[in-house]
């Protein structure tokens, strides 16, 4: 990716480069509050900044601040990644009830992708998740966390996942969607 030409208004040799994906770059600023990302697609750029700010009030979405062609300037996701939140923890009531709860709130902003993929899933010091990259969130179909299931799974928790999610909330029942692979 060309970056030179992407018309970015933020000195990137002063940035510290947090890593790319799927859809670009993404740079932490100097106030260490706020990531410049910058994307291959300018169609993907703009259809990432609406998401973010159709879910502005969420507590559960990082603040959209600038939006260019290119590039997005947003609120900064500190915290500790879903992966490494559960193999020092576990799977414990109160996170498999935030899991659900995160999902009870993406359908009620309408979201027909109802993924939470492990990369873009952190744990924040008091419980609380947030997600980052919300793709196609209203253009998918995915009724049910499969990227999230199918990682617990590899990691051996599904089980106990699901007997949590089955006691706690048995109005949810996402293994009639998950079969093993």
């Amino acid at each position: 990716m060309d970056i030179k030409r992407r018309n970015i208004p933020v000195d990137l040799t002063k940035c510290k480069y947090l890593g790319k994906g799927h859809s670009g770059e993404v740079y932490l600023m100097p106030d260490k509050k706020r990531i410049i990302k910058i994307f291959k697609s300018a169609n993907s750029c703009k259809a990432e900044f609406d998401i973010l700010k159709s879910v502005e009030k969420s507590l559960h979405f990082p603040k959209a601040y600038e939006l260019g062609k290119y590039y997005m300037i947003r609120e900064y996701v500190g915290g500790t990644s879903v992966y490494d939140y559960i193999k020092a923890h576990g799977i414990e009531k109160s996170f498999v009830l935030n899991i659900a709860s995160l999902i009870d709130e993406l359908k009620s902003y309408g979201f027909t992708k109802l993924e939470l993929r492990f990369p873009h899933l952190f744990v924040q010091e008091d419980g609380t998740l947030m997600l980052i990259d919300p793709r196609k969130s209203y253009e998918e179909d995915i009724p049910y966390p499969k990227s999230f299931l199918r990682k617990l799974n590899k990691m051996g928790l599904l089980d106990e996942f699901f007997k949590i999610l089955q006691k706690e909330r048995p109005d949810i029942d996402w293994q009639k969607y998950y079969t093993v692979k």
